[in-house]
């Protein structure tokens, strides 16, 4: 078990680089001057692994490919995974007009679905290549539908907005025609909508006839406050869908992945608690037989049917050690203990330290209110969240000791998950002692790779009873020991 150490001098430049970038740019002077990367923006850069595309097999082929810049994702059944390094980079072509207009192919015809908005309503339009007039025009959404959903979102972030109010300053958004199939006559539109200040719109499915130049709007309650990203067709009357929440530059997750039935407007939503798919951004969808899902914390597959069983995979980021190295309790330290060789999570970097997942632990601090709050937001392990960095991630200083005076007389973490000990009759009143499975490495020569894992319910943890007066939470032989402290520098 790792023990807590004091607070060095040289920890500073290393916290500077682990600081929001809203901080930074406030510091003196001094320090602005020469600001260093900003630590949100590096583990977006190296720890998002959520597939960003992906390849339908030849029919005959068993495989399925999923992508992102820099690596594919190979899935051969049974159960097999394969990660291979590529040369794709992020797609440049996502300014507002390219996204506002989309084109699409459907048996050799060319059709373009242009969105539009004015201070009123929002339109989406579809034309097919070579024709005068477009195909067929739909009005998504107007000022006054977006206030009821939209209200108490809004609400949550000034609480005194009225909804006169918000129906007089919001903005239209533009429609996002994201995804499109065609079955029949039928083309199927998912719509989603402009994220900027104050940009509203309502989670769409539209359905376009080619032949008869008709329209329909689909506006599930449900998705009033999402974007429809991704859609599959099980059956004609059978659609899934796929969402996500994005207003004020932000990504959430909204309502996942949906079953919808347009005849009737029955809404099922596909996921359970403590599922991969909860609480999770949809990336990607493929389908139908079988279908495939990615989101942001991993993959699932499932056989469609009336109720789907999923079996899912978690895409890790981690960094593989071949020799012994030191692993810190915080970046900066002079002094760390041995880290053996083996694959590691990693959970932040900053421009000189990695904070992954270890098996060893330590016992810290936290105030009562503090753990509450971080357990409220999962202690920020979702990789969604490393989408938003303009909101910037709090680092969490767990402390020595109950009242130490300043945060030198404890450690640094960022988005490790921290387990709660019993209760110790001698502690001060609102405290909480936390163990941590988490540590630092330097940098050096590392390189993160994805790892895919396969994805297993957390166990529910069986309740420890208080502890009697003068006994220690913290256990005599550590279940995962370690070496001593080294001298390292």
């Amino acid at each position: 078990m790792r023990t807590l150490r004091l607070f060095s001098l040289s920890l500073l430049p290393y916290l500077l680089t682990s600081l929001p970038l809203y901080l930074l740019l406030s510091l003196p002077p001094a320090f602005s001057q020469n600001p260093p990367t900003d630590a949100a923006e590096i583990s977006r850069t190296l720890l998002y692994l959520a597939p960003s595309s992906v390849q339908a097999p030849p029919s005959a082929s068993p495989t399925i490919v999923f992508s992102i810049p820099g690596f594919n994702y190979e899935f051969t059944p049974p159960s097999a995974w394969k990660v291979s390094p590529n040369d794709s980079t992020p797609d440049s072509d996502t300014t507002r007009e390219s996204q506002k207009k989309r084109k699409f192919t459907f048996a050799g015809v060319d059709y373009t679905l242009a969105g539009s908005s004015d201070d009123d309503r929002a339109t989406l339009t579809l034309f097919r290549s070579g024709a005068s007039e477009p195909v067929a025009s739909v009005v998504l959404w107007n000022r006054d539908q977006l206030v009821a959903p939209w209200l108490p979102i809004a609400q949550q972030r000034k609480k005194t907005l009225t909804a006169a109010a918000l129906q007089q300053d919001l903005e239209i958004a533009d429609p996002y025609a994201y995804a499109a199939e065609l079955s029949g006559d039928s083309l199927w539109v998912a719509v989603g909508h402009s994220t900027g200040e104050s940009e509203y719109g309502l989670g769409s499915l539209v359905r376009f006839d080619l032949k008869e130049g008709k329209s329909a709007v689909f506006q599930p309650a449900e998705l009033a406050t999402c974007a429809v990203t991704h859609l599959v067709l099980l059956a004609p009357d059978s659609i899934l869908l796929a969402s996500r929440r994005q207003d004020d530059g932000a990504i959430r997750p909204c309502q996942g992945l949906a079953r919808f039935q347009p005849s009737t407007g029955k809404f099922e939503k596909l996921s359970t608690a403590g599922a991969l798919l909860e609480n999770s951004v949809v990336t990607q969808l493929h389908g139908p037989d079988p279908v495939w899902v990615s989101t942001d914390r991993g993959i699932c597959k499932s056989v469609p049917a009336a109720t789907f069983s999923w079996t899912c995979w978690r895409v890790v980021p981690s960094v593989h050690i071949e020799d012994e190295v030191t692993v810190f309790n915080k970046p900066g330290e002079k002094a760390g203990s041995d880290l053996p060789p083996g694959d590691y999570e990693v959970l932040w970097a900053n421009a000189a330290f990695f904070e992954i997942v270890t098996q060893d632990s330590y016992d810290a601090w936290l105030r009562a209110d503090d753990f509450q709050d971080l357990s409220a937001r999962n202690f920020d392990a979702e990789p969604w969240k490393l989408l938003n960095t303009s909101t910037g991630f709090a680092p969490v200083r767990p402390l020595a000791k109950p009242n130490a005076k300043t945060i030198e007389e404890g450690t640094l973490l960022y988005r490790a998950p921290l387990e709660k000990r019993p209760t110790d009759p001698s502690a001060p009143a609102g405290w909480v002692k936390v163990r941590i499975r988490a540590g630092w490495i330097e940098r050096a020569d590392f390189q993160i790779t994805p790892r895919i894992l396969p994805f297993e319910l957390p166990a529910t943890p069986e309740p420890e009873p208080a502890l009697p007066p003068g006994a220690s939470s913290t256990p005599p032989v550590p279940k995962h020991p370690i070496a001593k402290p080294s001298a390292k520098p």
